[in-house]
C-alpha cells in the first residue's frame, strides 16, 4: 500500500522526488541505516486517511533535508526503533505535523532517542511537533528530542505530547502509559495557534515527563496570549516563554 517502501537498507540516498496521491504512506524507510533524503515532494489531499509523507522506524541515522510535504496525516512519522534523526528545513502542511509515535502500541517496543528537527513551518495543520503514546504498558521511550527554529501558522495543536492517544476514541485502553518521556527541548517556536490551548502536555501517570525545556517560545491566539496546559510534566523555561509554562 506504501508508494516507495526501503526495508533493511544501507547507505540510501533519495534526491528531488515528488510522491503524488499515495494510496496509503508516501514513503517507509523500515529496518535502515544511513539514509539521506532530500528534495522530497509529497501531495496528497488534507482529508486522506493514513497517507503519511515519510515514516520511520527500526532505523538510525536517517536524514531528511528540504522538503514540502502536503498531506491527510502525518508530514513525518517517527516509530519504534527510530535513532539518530536529523530533519531539517521542512515544510507541512496540510497535515498532521511531525509526530514521534504513536508509541506504546505493543509491550515490548523499542525507544526512539537522538530527534533533531529544525527550521520547520506547519501551515494549517492539526499539529506541529508532537509526541503520541497509548495508554497501555509499554518497554518503550522517546528521548533526547530537539524542536527548534519552528513557524507555526494557523496550527490546532502546536506544541504537544499526548501519552493517551486513541485516534476516534474508540477501544481505547483504559491505562497509563509505559512509556517514558525525557530530555525534549522546544526552542525559537514563534507562531499562531489555532485553538486556545498552544502548549498542551498529557503525560503518563506512572511515567511523568521530565527534562522537558522550554526555551523562547512564543505562540498566540486570535493576538491574545495562548494557553498552557500540563499533566504529570516536569521541566524548565528560560528566556522569554508564552504561554506562561505550566511546568
Amino acid at each position: 500500500m506504501q508508494t516507495l517502501s526501503f526495508s533493511n537498507s544501507k547507505n540510501v540516498v533519495v534526491d528531488r522526488l515528488t510522491s503524488l496521491n499515495s494510496q496509503m504512506f508516501h514513503i517507509v524507510i523500515n529496518g535502515c541505516h544511513n539514509v539521506k533524503m532530500q528534495g522530497v515532494t509529497v501531495i496528497s489531499s488534507g482529508n486522506s486517511p493514513n497517507t503519511d509523507g515519510i515514516h520511520v522506524q527500526l532505523s538510525s541515522g536517517v536524514t531528511i533535508l528540504n522538503s514540502n510535504i502536503q498531506t491527510g496525516d502525518d508530514c513525518i512519522s517517527i516509530g519504534p526503533g527510530a535513532t539518530n534523526l536529523w530533519i531539517e528545513k521542512i515544510t507541512c502542511g496540510p497535515g498532521h505535523g511531525i509526530s514521534i509515535g504513536s508509541l506504546g502500541k505493543d509491550q515490548n517496543e523499542a525507544g526512539v532517542q537522538n530527534v533533531t528537527v529544525k527550521t520547520a513551518k506547519f501551515m494549517g495543520t492539526q499539529n506541529g511537533v508532537r509526541i503520541k503514546s497509548w495508554a497501555r504498558p509499554s518497554s518503550g521511550f522517546a528521548r533526547n528530542i530537539v524542536f527548534q527554529h519552528i513557524v507555526m501558522k494557523n496550527v490546532e495543536n502546536p506544541i504537544v505530547i499526548d501519552q493517551n492517544y486513541c485516534p476516534g476514541n474508540k477501544n481505547c485502553p483504559d491505562q497509563v502509559s509505559g512509556v517514558k518521556v525525557s530530555n525534549v527541548r522546544y526552542q525559537d517556536i514563534h507562531g499562531t495557534s489555532a485553538t486556545q490551548v498552544a502548549v498542551k502536555f498529557d503525560c503518563s501517570a506512572k511515567h511523568p515527563c521530565s527534562g522537558i525545556r522550554l526555551e523562547e517560545v512564543k505562540l498566540t491566539y486570535k493576538n491574545e496570549v495562548a494557553e498552557a496546559s500540563c499533566k504529570h510534566a516536569a521541566g524548565t523555561i528560560s528566556g522569554a516563554v508564552e504561554p506562561t509554562s505550566c511546568l
